[in-house]
């Protein structure tokens, strides 16, 4: 995908994740609070992937971490893309799966 594609998923992923907040849908995640990380485990429980540090929070909910973010040109954001890390147990992993954006002037790495 080009840069200009990039900077319009970009700028529709801050547009949707900022309507999620206001209109308090299910999506619109307490764990994406803002653009700060802490160290965390992931994928601790037996049967999950190899366990591993990621950026992200730790809450009663589970974890969810930063896997992915892209620049946006047109807002000068860093959009950042955060996953629940599902650790199955001992019934074995399930795949992570989305849990939103957060629109940041700095980049998690």
């Amino acid at each position: 995908m080009n840069l200009k594609r990039w900077g319009a998923l970009g700028t529709a992923a801050v547009s949707l994740a900022g309507a999620m907040v206001v209109t308090g849908g299910a999506t619109a995640a307490h764990a994406i609070t803002g653009c700060t990380w802490g160290t965390i485990w992931i994928n601790g429980p037996a049967g999950a992937e190899l366990p591993t540090t990621a950026r992200g929070h730790s809450h009663k909910t589970g974890n969810h971490y930063v896997k992915y973010t892209n620049y946006n040109p047109d807002s000068r954001k860093y959009v950042w893309q955060w996953y629940a890390d599902n650790s199955g147990g001992n019934d074995g992993d399930t795949k992570d799966t989305f849990y939103g954006y957060s629109a940041c002037s700095n980049t998690p790495w």
